[in-house]
C-alpha cells in the first residue's frame, strides 16, 4: 500500500454473517500499466480478511472505466473510447 495511515475512526467492515471487522489502516495506490495510470483510493486494511477485494464501482468511478465480464476473461475499458486497457 502507498501512503498508508492508521485508521482512527470507529467504523468497521461488516461481512456476510453480520460481524464487524476492525479497519487498521487506510491507503491509496497508483497502478501503472502500459496504457494508463489507475488510482485506487480509500484502500482499507482489515487484517482479519485474507483475500484482497476490489470495489468495482469505486474503481470505475475514479478511473472513468467500465468492466466487461464473460465466462473466461474480463476487460477494463475506457468509458469514452471503449479501448481495452486491461484484461485478465
Amino acid at each position: 500500500m502507498t501512503h498508508a495511515e492508521p485508521y482512527l475512526g470507529n467504523d468497521q467492515l461488516h461481512v456476510g454473517d453480520g460481524k464487524g471487522l476492525v479497519i487498521s489502516n487506510t491507503a491509496y495506490k497508483i497502478l501503472r500499466t502500459p496504457k494508463r495510470v489507475f488510482t485506487l483510493s480509500n484502500i482499507l486494511h482489515v487484517p482479519k480478511i485474507k483475500k484482497r477485494l476490489l470495489s468495482v464501482q469505486q474503481f470505475c468511478r475514479e478511473n472513468c472505466v467500465f468492466f466487461e465480464f464473460n465466462s473466461s476473461v474480463f476487460y477494463v475499458k475506457d468509458l469514452t473510447t471503449k479501448e481495452v486497457l486491461l484484461s485478465g
